[in-house]
């Protein structure tokens, strides 16, 4: 039973957005208040922006990879809206993003780097696992990438876990195999989720099964 920190060591905490009107259930929500922040005078504008000790209208940011967005002071240059990104707010809760680092109180670039089509992050939603393909963007527990760099190089797994466990069941185990395992099998515990790995090469097999049904949906 190790912990789930052993199998996939790579995790980062959740992103802190720090105001909640960077995000919404559709684009055309974050356009409109984007053109009302950007529109207002200097007070109002600091009023709806609402500062943090993180993230104030006077402070500028990097880009986040991937992104063109502008990257000085909010409140003298604050650049065309940028276009709005699908993310997973919280758990079964899909919404859109500003994404504009002078917005969000910790945006974890990290994540936004190695965001593509074959990206898969798991989540530790409470006593369960989840996994989506968007960026989880709220409250959403830690998060694990399944692969430490873009286009689905570098899995985020144990040095030599695919192939102990292909020995251990007597088949190729990729990647997304351990995924799946894990979403049909973690279990909480006081350190962190642990994972059972079976002896039986028929319960890995129904096992996975499972964990894949579960992926896809």
């Amino acid at each position: 039973m190790p912990l789930l920190d052993e199998l996939m060591p790579w995790s980062v905490a959740g992103l802190r957005l720090g105001r909640g009107w960077v995000a919404a259930p559709d684009p055309g929500t974050l356009r409109a208040r984007w053109a009302a922040l950007t529109g207002a005078e200097a007070a109002e504008r600091e009023r709806l922006f609402r500062p943090t000790r993180t993230r104030t209208p006077d402070a500028g940011a990097a880009a986040l990879p991937g992104q063109r967005t502008a990257t000085g002071r909010f409140s003298a240059a604050p650049g065309a809206c940028p276009e709005p990104v699908r993310v997973l707010h919280e758990p079964f809760d899909e919404q859109w993003l500003l994404p504009d680092q002078r917005l969000i109180d910790a945006a974890r670039p990290e994540l936004w780097r190695v965001l593509d089509e074959q990206q898969v992050f798991l989540l530790e939603a409470g006593p369960r696992m989840l996994a989506t393909a968007l960026l989880p963007a709220g409250r959403t527990g830690r998060i694990r990438p399944l692969h430490r760099r873009p286009g689905g190089a570098e899995p985020n797994l144990a040095p030599g876990l695919l192939t102990f466990l292909g020995d251990r069941y007597g088949t190729r185990v990729a990647p997304e195999d351990v995924l799946s395992w894990v979403l049909a099998a973690a279990r909480p515990g006081p350190r962190g989720p642990r994972v059972p790995l079976p002896a039986d090469p028929e319960r890995w097999r129904a096992g996975l099964e499972l964990g894949h049904r579960l992926l896809a949906v």
